[in-house]
Parts: structure tokens; C-alpha cells; sequence
């Protein structure tokens, strides 16, 4: 049986504070006071949670007991199969992509620092936004030292332009991070490294295609519903915080 909570090691040496996570995603009063209780046993700093949205109880005991609502992750899929019967965009033919090098990564970096700002953790306020930076450069990073099976780039006059990191679990794939440079948006880059990014799960192959992003993100919601994507989930996640930090602002 899956214990209630859990602490999460990685997040807590990467924040510095002691970090932990309600597994499931509903909640009950008996549940709600084993994890008020189980957070000050183990002296948690920060607690994640997501959330069905739902089930109104599970809202209602989170948003009463200290939860704080940073983010609405939805999650969008799309079958290998319905997304090869969509139009060929010819513009997004002709724009150059390539599989991520050694080389890139230092481009690469610079891009995740500016490109995630609507994740959670930038939203909670308690973590500051250099450490929330740090993070998504050091995800990409290890993306293309091997954590993620595929990273597309692309690539402008010679130098990355943005990123699609891509994670294949047998006949299902999941997009993982996708970043634009600055000066490139607004150019169809994004769309373009969805689009060569289904070309590689088609080839694996892989079946269907999961993505999450942020429910804030109306641009990304749109890019993916324009490469045919279609919703299937809408969770939420909550973060819980002593309450020594809770009223502190950034840590």
C-alpha cells in the first residue's frame, strides 16, 4: 500500500528546504489530519499536493487546512494516428531542426531560464525565481545528457532557437519541456518542434502522445490544440507550507 506522504529527497537538497509530497489525489478528513500530522512529526517545510478538480471535498479540505493553490495542470494527449492525418503546414517544413548535441546546451540553458515563468513553483512566491531558473536549466540539461530519450532543436543561422525534450514509455510518449528564444516567437518555432517531435514518437513507435502544461499558459494550450492535441485531464496543484514560511514570502 502507497504511503500517505512521502518526502521528496532531490527537492529538498535542490531547495534547500525540507520538501515533501500527499501522494493520491483526493482527500478525506481522516486523511487531512494524518498529513497535518505526519508534516510536523517530519518537520516538512513544504508540502505538494495535486488535486482532482473534481472532487469539491477534496477542494474544499485542501483550501481549509492551509493548501495554497499555485497551479492548474492540464494534461493533453494525442494519438500518433489521428495526428498524421492533420495537414502539412509548409512553412513548417522549411524551418530547420535537428537533434540536440553536446554543444547546444549552454544555448540550450539560457532559453529554460526564461521560458518556464508560468510553473508552479515561480507562482508560489516562496521560492525565488533564480532558484526557480536553476531548475529548468539544470532540466534541460540533463534532457540532453540522456534523461530524456529525444531532444529536438531548432535551429536559426547556425545556433539553437528552442527545445522539445521527448520521454518514450513503450507504446506511449510524453512531451516533457518546450522552450522558444525570445527573438524567435512568434515564428512558429513551437509549433514546428511539436510537429518534429511526433515525427520521432511515429517512428519509435509510439501510439499516443501525453503533454502537461499550465492552465495560466493559454499560448501553450493553444499550440498544442492546433498540433491536435485534445484535453483529457484538469488536476490542481496545491502547496502547503509551515507556517513559519507561509506569511514569509521568498525563502
Amino acid at each position: 500500500m502507497r504511503q500517505l506522504c512521502q518526502i521528496l529527497e532531490w527537492d529538498s537538497q535542490f531547495f534547500g528546504r525540507k520538501i515533501g509530497r500527499a501522494n493520491g489525489h483526493r482527500l478525506d478528513p481522516q486523511q487531512m489530519a494524518t498529513i497535518e500530522q505526519w508534516c510536523a512529526d517530519n518537520a516538512v517545510e513544504c508540502l505538494y499536493f495535486l488535486a482532482d478538480s473534481d472532487h469539491p471535498e477534496t477542494l474544499r479540505l485542501a483550501g481549509n487546512h492551509g493548501f495554497r493553490l499555485v497551479d492548474i495542470r492540464v494534461t493533453l494527449q494525442c494519438r500518433v494516428a489521428d495526428w498524421q492525418t492533420l495537414p502539412v503546414n509548409n512553412h513548417l517544413e522549411s524551418m530547420s531542426v535537428r537533434q540536440a548535441v553536446a554543444n547546444d546546451i549552454a544555448v540550450l540553458q539560457s532559453i529554460a531560464r526564461i521560458s518556464h515563468t508560468d510553473a508552479r513553483f515561480y507562482a508560489d512566491g516562496c521560492f525565488p525565481p533564480e532558484s526557480c531558473a536553476d531548475l529548468y536549466a539544470l532540466w534541460i540539461k540533463r534532457s540532453c545528457e540522456g534523461y530524456a530519450d529525444y531532444v529536438a532543436v531548432a535551429d536559426q543561422n547556425g545556433r539553437p532557437a528552442g527545445y522539445c525534450s521527448c520521454h518514450r514509455h513503450g507504446t506511449r510518449g510524453q512531451i516533457g519541456l518546450v522552450g522558444v528564444d525570445e527573438q524567435a516567437r512568434g515564428q512558429g518555432l513551437g509549433r514546428h518542434l511539436i510537429h518534429q517531435a511526433m515525427r520521432w514518437f511515429a517512428e519509435q513507435p509510439v501510439e499516443v502522445v501525453d503533454v502537461v502544461t499550465q492552465g495560466r499558459n493559454a499560448a501553450a494550450l493553444r499550440l498544442y490544440q492546433r498540433c491536435g492535441f485534445l484535453v483529457q485531464s484538469v488536476q490542481i496543484w496545491y502547496h502547503r507550507w509551515a507556517p513559519d514560511y507561509s506569511t514569509q514570502g521568498q525563502l
